[in-house]
């Protein structure tokens, strides 16, 4: 006898990323020619110097139980870091917090303050997860939708139309998956208006924090004057250092606010594992090199890509700021669903649908930059202007 699953996860929906890695895994193992565009991880290996590190933690005994809260080597690292790059003097006793994944610690933070009937605003087109982990935590997701026309700017007369009494949190994305929009100063001090006068907790991803171009800059939102003591902030180690596999993320807040995650964390995955806060402090004190290489690979594949699918009739592709994506429009061939899948059976090329970001991307398509080789990338970006121009 079937059994019903409980109703809080009625409404939640499979990752649209991971749904574009497995089809290009099932085409590959049915030797089809496949460029895989769709989900985030780069294809890089791990730099050898934090693989290494990792080796040596293992051999060092790094393998038993740890604390909940981390090792002190990692978030001594962590604050010197958030020092140096973002402007935040932290304790690294209490308002740093090592989590298995950065999507793991994101559905901490949401779990600890969310609740049924609190609703929570999701500025989009926004990451495939945000919607979902508000659902798991028995919120409501208010979908605040941004204008590609006004170049996806956020202010604060648009975020104050969407708030009730129910609001209690708001959720940003900086840069942003999938748009590559990298939020000014002044966005921020919106955001942390809104916040402030309506006493909202803001939990801040900032994956693509070292991906930026032209003159963007990135700003960190707990940085802005009075956001310190309100605001949540989400690090990750997979696009920076490739360590998708790792499962290495962090959290980083003030120590009050960080305490409720850590009772989540000890009663479900328990802790990081050691050896691998080994592998993220040398990630984090190590050669750095890497990290503008792959920079300005995105950088030359972002502006070749962007011209050839501009040549394109009927689809408009704005050059993003940051992070490692594009997300062009397109005007003919269906939903984004229809023509990912035109996509992949007619080119062997896999993308994310645009309805994966919320209702907002519907009518466009997102390309990952870093997920395959560069010459990959570039071929890949080909056979899909053909595709477009064939439609």
């Amino acid at each position: 006898m079937a059994r019903p699953q409980a109703a809080r996860l009625d409404r939640v929906q499979p990752p649209a990323t991971l749904a574009a890695g497995e089809r290009a895994r099932e085409l590959a193992r049915e030797g089809r020619d496949v460029i895989d565009l769709g989900q985030s991880s780069p294809h890089h290996v791990t730099p050898a110097h934090i693989v290494e590190a990792g080796i040596k933690a293992l051999r060092d005994g790094h393998t038993n139980i740890g604390s909940a809260r981390g090792l002190p080597e990692f978030r001594e690292a962590m604050a010197e870091k958030l020092a140096r790059d973002n402007g935040l003097e932290v304790d690294s006793r209490g308002d740093v917090l090592p989590t298995p994944g950065s999507k793991q610690g994101l559905y901490y933070a949401l779990n600890a303050y969310i609740g049924a009937g609190d609703e929570v605003l999701i500025i989009e087109p926004t990451w495939v997860s945000f919607r979902q982990q508000v659902e798991l935590s028995q919120g409501t997701p208010v979908e605040v939708a941004l204008s590609e026309e006004e170049e996806y700017n956020l202010s604060y007369d648009l975020l104050k139309k969407y708030v009730t009494p129910r609001t209690k949190a708001v959720i940003i994305n900086n840069p942003n998956n999938p748009t590559g929009r990298v939020y000014s100063l002044r966005e921020l001090e919106d955001v942390a208006r809104l916040a402030s006068e309506h006493d909202l907790l803001v939990v801040c991803d900032e994956t693509y924090e070292y991906f930026l171009y032209d003159s963007n800059r990135h700003r960190t939102l707990a940085a802005v004057p009075g956001m310190w003591e309100r605001t949540l902030t989400s690090y990750t180690f997979t696009k920076a250092y490739s360590m998708a596999g790792w499962r290495l993320g962090c959290i980083v807040g003030p120590q009050a606010l960080l305490e409720p995650l850590v009772k989540i964390q000890e009663h479900t995955a328990s802790f990081v594992s050691p050896f691998v806060q080994m592998a993220g402090t040398a990630a984090l004190t190590g050669p750095q090199d890497h990290l503008e290489e792959w920079r300005a690979q995105c950088e030359a594949l972002r502006t070749a890509s962007v011209d050839r699918l501009n040549a394109v009739p009927g689809v408009h592709c704005p050059l993003p700021q940051g992070a490692t994506f594009l997300f062009p429009r397109f005007s003919k061939g269906g939903s984004s669903a229809d023509l990912a899948q035109a996509l992949v059976e007619r080119e062997g090329v896999v993308v994310t649908p645009g309805s994966g970001f919320g209702d907002s991307g519907e009518g466009h398509f997102r390309i990952a930059l870093m997920r395959s080789p560069a010459p990959q990338v570039s071929e890949g970006v080909q056979r899909i202007a053909r595709v477009l121009e064939a439609l």
